[in-house]
């Protein structure tokens, strides 16, 4: 699964004066589906995401408050995990991890001119249904390597329904050093910034 996320600086004003500064940011974000196909015969295991909602997120940096302190949106994106287990001997399926990273190793959020570091965008996953089970490692920062997000775990197993197993993405920008982000977007200069996110969903158990 892919996420686009497309992040504008504009400043609506070329003064001098701070506080007349504005700076907006808009985060785009576009979620494809990607995932196996559910066989018939249920010959083997399969696993898909389903977007339920979320596929376009705004970070709207319209005041000075908001560009010093950042912005999180809470559950910005629903998505629905399936997944059958096809019993077949030596692949059991007990559980999955969802991890993201930036797709094809891009290295940093670019604009026309200039960047931005990954890890301004900071990404979490939670149980919204049917996942408490689950473990939610809190907001991650984004790299150009695999991180988990959220890892779900059960020997008994039995087959998820994109309907009743569900987790809600949250998303935060700029947020300062001191409440727990990688700075605030403070001092950046305006430009049109763009980044793909991969989302991974990874079956595990025994003989995966």
């Amino acid at each position: 699964m892919l996420t686009n996320l497309f992040i504008i600086f504009r400043t609506h004003n070329n003064t001098l004066l701070y506080l007349a500064r504005s700076i907006k940011t808009v985060t785009a974000l576009i979620l494809f589906l990607i995932s196996t196909s559910w066989v018939s015969s249920q010959e083997w295991n399969s696993a898909r995401l389903t977007v339920l909602y979320g596929s376009s997120i705004p970070f709207n940096f319209n005041s000075i408050e908001k560009i010093r302190n950042g912005i999180e949106i809470i559950t910005g994106t629903q998505i629905g995990i399936s997944m059958a287990d096809s019993n077949q001997v030596g692949h059991d399926l007990e559980g999955f991890d969802l991890n993201f990273r930036s797709f094809n190793g891009q290295a940093n959020i670019r604009g026309d001119v200039y960047t931005l570091p990954l890890n301004r965008i900071r990404v979490r996953a939670e149980n919204s249904l049917g996942l408490g089970a689950g473990l939610s490692t809190g907001y991650q920062d984004l790299t150009t390597g695999w991180t988990t997000l959220f890892s779900y775990t059960n020997a008994a197993w039995t087959d998820l329904t994109w309907q009743n197993h569900q987790l809600v993405i949250s998303y935060e920008c700029g947020k300062p050093v001191a409440d727990g982000g990688n700075g605030s977007l403070l001092g950046e200069e305006p430009d049109y910034y763009n980044v793909e996110i991969e989302f991974e969903l990874v079956p595990t158990g025994p003989g995966f």
